[in-house]
């Protein structure tokens, strides 16, 4: 029943969010075509212009993609636990644990995606731009060089990810809570959330070296999945108020 629960996930997204990857995508290569022509252009002002313009573009680009991840991950979880469709979410013979689970490989996968296209379009980008920018041998050898750093950043990176989507998931639980203003109060749930994480980051930090920060940032990240979880639990467990 778990993974009907994930499947469940992908099947009822709308075909809106893979539309919008496939733009993102074509808008970079032809951001990246725009930018190479640039070198033809002799006027320094046309330049700068164009090169601002193509800044905005991308930049825009950017923020919708990141912005649709948001909203799908707010509604796939908002919506399916805690709105109408909740009735019939929660008379599943499946555990809380396995509801929140599943939503939570969903986000996750889909945070993923997001974050691939957003590397795949810049990719795109310089390699239109600058063909030969990509040395295989320099890359290797750095590689080799941070090999425990990049180890440890992709650590950090997932552990983090789950951790901002774990954040959300208990910011609306919070908001749940109340009979009016939900949605306010859940996103003020999750300014409170990080205006408190913030100035505890600021008081703890370390600037040691790279992989002692990493290591650090790890460690919080598991606490902070441990908190962000339980306390969705628990709410979905015991203090549920459906509308």
């Amino acid at each position: 029943m778990f993974w009907n629960l994930v499947r469940y996930e992908f099947k009822n997204v709308n075909k809106w969010y893979l539309a919008l990857y496939g733009a993102v995508l074509a808008l970079s290569a032809l951001i990246g075509v725009q930018a190479s022509s640039l070198k033809s252009i002799d006027t320094p002002d046309q330049q700068m212009i164009m090169l601002v313009f193509l800044g905005l573009v991308f930049g825009g680009l950017i923020i919708t993609l990141s912005i649709s991840t948001l909203i799908l991950i707010i509604r796939r979880f908002k919506g399916s636990v805690y709105d109408r469709q909740g009735y019939l979410t929660l008379t599943l013979p499946v555990s809380e644990h396995q509801i929140i689970l599943a939503k939570l490989l969903g986000a996750f996968i889909w945070s993923l995606i997001s974050s691939a296209v957003l590397v795949l379009s810049i990719y795109i980008i310089v390699v239109i731009i600058e063909p030969n920018f990509i040395d295989l041998l320099p890359f290797k050898d750095l590689f080799q060089q941070y090999l425990d750093s990049i180890g440890l950043y992709l650590i950090s990176f997932i552990l983090s990810t789950v951790s901002g989507i774990l954040c959300i998931y208990l910011a609306i639980s919070i908001g749940q809570l109340f009979n009016e203003y939900r949605t306010a109060l859940a996103v003020l749930a999750y300014i409170v959330i990080q205006i408190v994480l913030g100035f505890v980051g600021l008081n703890l930090r370390i600037d040691t070296n790279f992989n002692m920060m990493l290591t650090f940032e790890i460690f919080t990240d598991l606490i902070l999945i441990a908190g962000f979880y339980l306390g969705t639990y628990y709410i979905l467990k015991n203090k549920v108020n459906l509308q």
